[in-house]
């Protein structure tokens, strides 16, 4: 059922980003003027698949007016509250072309401990081994830590203030503005790799006889 319905959605969205291509229109509102009956009527869309479409076909024509947008038969199809509705964090309710189906689903524990910032658009995905993944964003706060998923080493020796594990080396200098530098620099490196800091002193003592 939800293959049927996935397959369905994006046969009508590549039809109709042909008739925006052919007309030269990303407006939503007037394609769905246009075109609203005849997903309905003749290729079986509920109303708010039909508007959903309208939705995924104008964005696409929108980032580039110079190409006519495809759509793959097992792209992602949107699922907003209209037609989803999550029952708990173990199930979901998707409306098919043949009615509603209730899912049973698994999530890890930091997509359980974010799950209630989900907000009200999710997509559908058929991955080609046949396991289905509903992609659901999350609205968080602002100040919510990032997941640490890998660390950044930073060795501390004599010669060299440091050397990172990605091979950066920073030599000694003995300015307290540009150990203030050096710091920052490790920081936005770990941050915007998603990444802790793992530091080591390379320092070795002298064996004991």
């Amino acid at each position: 059922m939800l293959r049927t319905t996935v397959e369905r959605f994006n046969a009508v969205a590549e039809w109709l980003a042909g008739e925006a291509f052919r007309r030269k229109t990303a407006n939503k509102i007037l394609l769905q003027q246009l075109y609203y009956r005849t997903m309905r009527d003749e290729y079986g869309l509920s109303a708010q698949m039909a508007c959903l479409c309208v939705t995924q076909v104008s964005s696409a024509y929108k980032r580039d007016k110079a190409k006519r947008p495809h759509f793959r038969t097992h792209a992602a199809m949107p699922f907003d509250r209209r037609i989803m509705a999550f029952k708990g964090i173990d199930r979901v309710s998707l409306l098919t072309l043949d009615g509603r189906v209730l899912v049973p689903m698994v999530m890890g524990r930091y997509q359980q401990e974010r799950f209630r910032f989900t907000n009200r658009l999710s997509d559908l995905i058929r991955r080609k081994d046949g396991c289905w993944f509903l992609l659901a964003t999350v609205d968080l706060p602002d100040g919510t830590p990032t997941p640490t998923t890998d660390f950044l080493g930073v060795d501390l020796g004599i010669v060299n203030i440091a050397t990172t594990s990605d091979g950066e080396t920073i030599e000694r200098v003995r300015q307290r503005h540009q150990n203030h530098v050096i710091s920052k620099a490790l920081v936005a490196t770990a941050k915007g790799t998603d990444r802790g800091i793992a530091m080591e002193d390379l320092k070795m003592e002298s064996p004991r006889l």
